[in-house]
């Protein structure tokens, strides 16, 4: 993967109709992003949410910067549109598909209500790795308004220009990436996510 574009990898398993209209829709990126299909893994690694998902929007320094301060403006209606075809078949009340994590015992099944089907992932100027997580049962407008606060964060963040997910690393720092990030739908704001156990502080 080119560190400067738009990345999107996919699963090769996934429905073939959300593929296409990811594809679609990186597509009117032209040069400055590239599809990915890439090999089923199998069974997922034990702290699941800090794997690689099974797909994953991978925004690149050189993408982010190039959209300059109205990031979120230029580039939502295109993510938006490439993420409605996943949205309508893997997350909300009417989802099509349910993830499945197949582990070795009962207990070793994860606990969690975000996404291990989609994730958004980028790279700060000092290698901080930020995944930005989705929580199953949203709403569409729940998933939309997160999406965008997803972007317009993420853009803040590559620039340089601080903002929310600046100031969550700084209250923690880990040696544990990526960090995790998720929008708060009740409170309207970005929160960290620890995706290990509770009394683990790493």
């Amino acid at each position: 993967m080119n560190k400067e574009l738009l990345n999107v990898a996919v699963e090769e398993d996934i429905d073939t109709e959300a593929t296409d209209q990811l594809k679609a829709a990186v597509a009117s990126f032209g040069q400055d992003a590239e599809f990915h299909e890439i090999p089923r893994r199998g069974p997922q690694a034990s702290l699941l949410l800090l794997g690689f998902t099974s797909i994953a929007l991978v925004f690149g320094g050189a993408f982010v910067k190039k959209l300059g301060d109205k990031a979120a403006e230029d580039c939502y209606p295109y993510i938006k549109n490439a993420l409605l075809g996943v949205y309508k078949k893997y997350f909300g009340k009417g989802a099509k598909y349910r993830s499945l994590i197949v582990t070795s015992s009962e207990k070793k099944s994860p606990d969690t209500k975000y996404s291990l089907i989609l994730a958004l992932y980028c790279v700060g100027v000092n290698n901080e790795r930020v995944k930005f997580l989705y929580v199953t049962d949203w709403s569409h407008e729940e998933f939309e308004e997160a999406t965008y606060e997803y972007i317009k964060s993420m853009a803040e963040f590559l620039n340089g220009n601080g903002g929310a997910v600046s100031r969550l690393i700084s209250e923690n720092p880990s040696c544990v990436q990526p960090y995790l990030i998720a929008w708060d739908s009740s409170e309207r704001r970005l929160v960290r996510i620890n995706a290990l156990p509770e009394g683990v502080n790493i």
